[in-house]
């Protein structure tokens, strides 16, 4: 019985330290230089349950030795929030969701990409919208693209999708710090 309040104990600290880095609680609001995978990776601890759950084979390919941006620590891990909750929304189960990084002249790419069935071509055009959505009512506000979006262009960047039958990817493109 003490091993199992032992290890109860010991998931219940990681949880803890899990969502306090991924809400950063204890940094201020302010702009500073940031590890953009460190920040997937607080992400995606969120999503381990979801992940599991639907059986999604997860990739990471992270570039090497890049840059930090400057940037809102919560802020970005809103917008990951928002891809990757939505790349699962859209995987059936024994999908595969990849994280990216890559650096590009002057920036810093970090792209979601799932194999799920793509946006339809007539939807495409008007994700970013805000309260457009192509979920069940109840099911989603329609805000997470627009948020997304917003928040990568106050950082100085840019959100760019691409879509088709074979997946959906998503790549936010942030200034080098």
């Amino acid at each position: 019985m003490l091993r199992d309040v032992q290890e109860a104990s010991s998931r219940i600290s990681t949880l803890v330290d899990n969502v306090k880095t991924y809400s950063h609680m204890d940094r201020g609001g302010d702009f500073a230089p940031l590890d953009a995978a460190a920040g997937l990776e607080s992400t995606l601890n969120i999503f381990g349950y979801q992940l599991r759950a639907k059986n999604i084979r997860l990739t990471r390919e992270y570039a090497p030795n890049l840059p930090q941006v400057h940037g809102q620590v919560s802020g970005l891990n809103q917008v990951w929030t928002n891809l990757i909750d939505n790349a699962v929304d859209a995987l059936p189960p024994g999908g595969s969701l990849t994280l990216r990084t890559r650096l590009a002249p002057g920036f810093v790419q970090v792209c979601v990409a799932d194999d799920g069935p793509g946006i339809p071509a007539d939807v495409l055009p008007h994700i970013f919208e805000p309260f457009y959505t192509t979920k069940q009512a109840g099911e989603g506000t329609g805000l997470g693209l627009d948020i997304a979006q917003r928040i990568v262009q106050n950082h100085g960047g840019r959100l760019e999708v691409t879509s088709g039958p074979q997946g959906t990817e998503f790549c936010a493109w942030l200034p080098v710090a």
